[in-house]
């Protein structure tokens, strides 16, 4: 071996190590886009899963609202036709005695002349 040949071997040594070192870091780059990539999709997925859980929950409890704002609202209607038939009763029995009053006022009043 010449004088010549021996550095050019430490230097060859060095580029296919150099060589691998950069195949590996793109490699890695590579996996690392390909982990980033697939974390993303992951995000979006869960995101529109929650988006769609949320719309969910939110229709649920809207449901659940108007389904006790029905029942209140039946509430009240019963009450309000129980009150009128109550009156109705009241007045149809005040009728009835104020005419009773009104035979007793004018039949009495008619014996006494």
């Amino acid at each position: 071996m010449s004088h010549t040949e021996h550095p050019s071997l430490p230097l060859e040594v060095i580029r296919r190590k150099e060589a691998e070192v950069k195949r590996r870091l793109a490699a890695e780059r590579e996996t690392a886009e390909v982990a980033r990539a697939e974390a993303g999709q992951h995000a979006r997925e869960l995101l529109a899963a929650a988006e769609i859980e949320g719309r969910q929950a939110g229709e649920a409890q809207r449901q659940a609202a108007l389904i006790a704002v029905q029942r209140e609202a039946d509430e009240i209607l019963a009450q309000a036709r129980a009150e009128a038939e109550r009156l109705q009763h009241a007045g149809e029995r005040q009728k009835t005695s104020a005419i009773d009053h009104a035979i007793e006022v004018i039949v009495g009043g008619s014996r006494e002349a």
